[in-house]
C-alpha cells in the first residue's frame, strides 16, 4: 500500500511537470520555434534559423546603403542632372534644381563613339577635335565654317593642311583686320559675325548674318558643310535656335560648339537646355565634350567644380 502510494505521488508530480512545459511552450506562429541559449539568456531561433539570418543582414546591408547614397555628396547630380538623351523629354516639365544639374551634366558627357578622334589647333585652349571616321571625315572637296576666331587661326590652318578643306573664317570682333582676308589658298577670313538674325549692332557697328544668310553670300546653299565649329561667347544661344528652325544644319556632318553657361534661373536655363535637344532632334550626338578651365566657377548645389564654357563635338550620321 505504502509502494503504490509513492508511485501515485511520482505520477502527480510528473504530471505537473509537463503541464508546466505545455503552459510555457510557443504556439500559433511561434510554434516552429526553438530556444537556446546564449550569453545565459533564451533566444528565439527560427529552425531555418542560417536562411532567417542570411535575409535580415540583407535587409540591413540595403538599409545601410540607402542611408549613405542619402548622405552621398554626388547623390542630387545623379538624381537630377541627365547625361544621357533629351529626345521625348518635356523640359518644362523639369524644376529648376533639375534643369541646373542637367545643363552642367549633359555637355560633360558623351552618346556616341568615334574610333579616330584628331586634334586640330592648339593642344590646349582654341584646338578642336575632329571625328576622323571614314563615314564622317572631311574630303575633298570639303566646306568648314570657323565662327569666332579672336585671331587664332590654329584649328583652320590645320584643317586646310590636312583635309585639304576650303575653311571660312568669321569674327567681327577683330577690327584691326580688313573686311575680307585671304589668309591662304584655302582659308579666307571675313569680318562678319553669326547672329540669331541678320543686322548690324549699334554698339560696336558688328555685322552679324544667320548661317543661312552667310551660306548665301558664298553661294553654299546647295552644299554640304563638312564641319561647323562655333565659339562665339554667348551668342551661339541665338544661332542655334534660328539654325534648326530654318533647317540649316540638315546637311552639316560635324559641329563643334562651346556653350557658355553663366546663369541659373530657370528662364535661362530652359530655353539653353532646348537648343541642346533640337539638336540632339537634328541627328547629332556627342562624341567628345571637354570643360575649359578658363570658366572654371562654383554652381549652387552642385559639389565639384565646373565651368561656365562647355565645349561639345557633336557628329551626325
Amino acid at each position: 500500500m505504502k509502494h503504490f502510494r509513492c508511485c501515485l505521488v511520482i505520477l502527480c508530480v510528473v504530471a505537473l511537470i509537463i503541464l508546466a512545459i505545455e503552459r510555457v511552450r510557443p504556439s500559433g506562429p511561434l510554434a516552429n520555434i526553438n530556444t537556446f541559449y546564449a550569453g545565459g539568456q533564451e533566444m528565439p531561433v527560427e529552425r531555418n534559423d542560417q536562411r532567417q539570418v542570411q535575409h535580415q543582414e540583407y535587409k540591413n546591408q540595403n538599409q545601410v546603403e540607402h542611408r549613405d547614397y542619402s548622405k552621398d555628396p554626388l547623390a542630387i547630380i545623379r538624381r537630377s542632372g541627365r547625361v544621357k538623351s533629351l529626345l521625348g523629354i518635356n523640359l518644362e516639365n523639369m524644376t529648376t534644381q533639375e534643369m541646373l544639374m542637367t545643363i552642367h551634366s549633359y555637355p560633360d558627357n558623351i552618346d556616341t563613339l568615334c574610333e579616330r578622334v584628331i586634334r586640330l589647333g592648339k593642344l590646349g585652349n582654341a584646338g578642336w577635335d575632329i571625328c576622323d571616321d571614314p563615314d564622317v571625315r572631311p574630303k575633298d572637296p570639303c566646306i568648314i565654317y570657323s565662327y569666332g576666331i579672336n585671331y587664332e587661326f590654329s584649328f583652320d590652318d590645320d584643317a586646310a593642311k590636312l583635309y585639304g578643306c576650303h575653311v571660312f573664317s568669321f569674327d567681327p570682333s577683330m577690327i584691326k583686320w580688313a573686311y575680307k582676308v585671304k589668309r591662304s589658298a584655302l582659308v579666307l577670313f571675313y569680318k562678319i559675325g553669326l547672329g540669331g538674325e541678320t543686322q548690324t549692332v549699334r554698339k560696336n557697328n558688328w555685322k552679324l548674318y544667320t548661317h543661312g544668310d552667310i551660306r548665301k553670300m558664298l553661294g553654299h546653299q546647295n552644299q554640304t558643310i563638312d564641319v561647323i565649329k562655333m565659339d562665339i561667347e554667348w551668342s551661339e544661344w541665338e544661332a542655334i535656335p534660328e539654325m534648326l528652325a530654318s533647317g540649316q544644319l540638315t546637311d552639316v556632318r560635324q559641329f563643334l560648339v562651346e556653350y557658355h553657361v553663366v546663369a541659373s534661373g530657370r528662364n535661362y536655363l530652359l530655353p539653353r537646355l532646348k537648343a541642346m535637344q533640337g539638336l540632339e532632334e537634328a541627328g547629332f550626338k556627342r562624341f567628345k565634350t571637354h570643360k575649359n578651365e578658363h570658366c572654371e566657377t562654383s554652381i549652387p548645389g552642385y559639389p565639384i567644380k565646373r565651368t561656365q564654357c562647355y565645349e561639345v563635338h557633336y557628329v551626325r550620321r
